[in-house]
């Protein structure tokens, strides 16, 4: 049975030989085009852009997540605390819920370890006759910064006086106040990774339309003909959407590609920026987030594209079609 669309007969299965054709012509037009590697570059820039602001977003979100996780502050025992006042600090840290780990170290341990790290120091210790200067201490690692309090709750007992430096309070303070302030830091430049992300995708819309009324430009005669001989403004525009959903499909695997090439080499640029431990949590917080994520800004993407190369076709041809025609049928 036809179909009846605004006073035009549309006959059952036309459309979908006219999607079939559109495609074809699209292809072949796209291969005829001069410029379209050209295009495809101004494509893949943009893109290009597109994924590094994603991957930026995800990178403040990694960050955050790294200030936020696994707070690491290290004790100072009191000289002359005994071993017994120690062993019921160290129960009474393991049995606090907001502590993830922590590692008690006598004075010999931390010799030991400086010997290491600083040999000349402890040459020139050794060589004016000083005594192990010290102190026995316990590293602390708090599961999230928001475990701060509580734990400074803890610090203040009455019990631990004695046993624990009371200036670390002071200190431990300080350090919390500029973690907290990092944070802030990154939530802004999260929000202005996602005001550039929306700019650039405003771009992305502008250049596909930019390149439909290029092509029709150079098409102007070929258009003309197909409109006085009545075909239908579809005809006109699948052929169009269908080059453009073609050159960003291209253009945003070569991004990605792009995009990998620059992660996988960037340990190379940045292992001397930041120390290893530090960079080796990012990156395991970074690629944890980029796995739970990526299928969906994968699929957000593919979603996308069909619909920038549409509505960027739609807005090209709009000057030469008219708006109601373009969607339905020519009156």
């Amino acid at each position: 049975m036809p179909r009846i669309l605004h006073g035009m007969v549309l006959v059952d299965g036309q459309m979908p030989r006219l999607l079939m054709r559109s495609m074809r012509r699209g292809a072949v037009a796209l291969l005829r085009e001069h410029d379209w590697l050209t295009a495809l570059g101004a494509l893949t820039g943009v893109l290009l852009l597109v994924q590094i602001m994603v991957l930026s977003i995800f990178a403040m979100e990694s960050t955050e997540s790294l200030l936020k996780s696994r707070i690491e502050l290290q004790l100072e025992f009191l000289e002359g605390t005994d071993d017994q006042q120690i062993q019921e600090f160290l129960s009474a840290l393991h049995e606090l819920p907001s502590i993830a780990s922590f590692q008690y170290v006598t004075k010999e341990q931390a010799y030991t370890q400086m010997q290491k790290h600083d040999p000349e120091l402890m040459a020139f210790i050794e060589q004016v006759g000083l005594e192990n200067p010290f102190p026995e201490t316990v590293a602390v690692t708090l599961k999230t910064i928001d475990d701060y309090d509580a734990f400074s709750a803890f610090l203040t007992q009455e019990q631990w006086n004695t046993v624990i430096d009371p200036s670390f309070l002071s200190e431990a303070t300080d350090q919390e106040a500029y973690v907290y302030e990092l944070i802030g830091l990154t939530e802004t430049g999260h929000s202005i990774a996602v005001a550039f992300l929306l700019m650039t995708s405003g771009i992305l819309l502008f250049v596909t339309t930019e390149l439909v009324r290029g092509r029709l430009l150079r098409r102007a005669e070929e258009v003309l003909i197909q409109h006085l001989t009545g075909a239908y403004p579809m005809a006109i525009f699948l052929p169009l959407a269908v080059e453009m959903i073609i050159l960003i499909s291209a253009a945003a695997i070569l991004s990605i590609v792009l995009l990998g090439g620059f992660l996988y080499i960037s340990p190379l640029f940045l292992s001397g920026l930041t120390q290893e431990g530090v960079l080796q949590s990012f990156n395991a917080h970074l690629f944890s987030l980029m796995k739970s994520r990526g299928a969906f800004v994968l699929f957000l993407e593919i979603i996308a594209i069909p619909l920038v190369g549409g509505a960027g076709t739609w807005l090209g041809i709009l000057p030469k079609v008219h708006s109601r025609a373009l969607v339905l049928h020519r009156h």
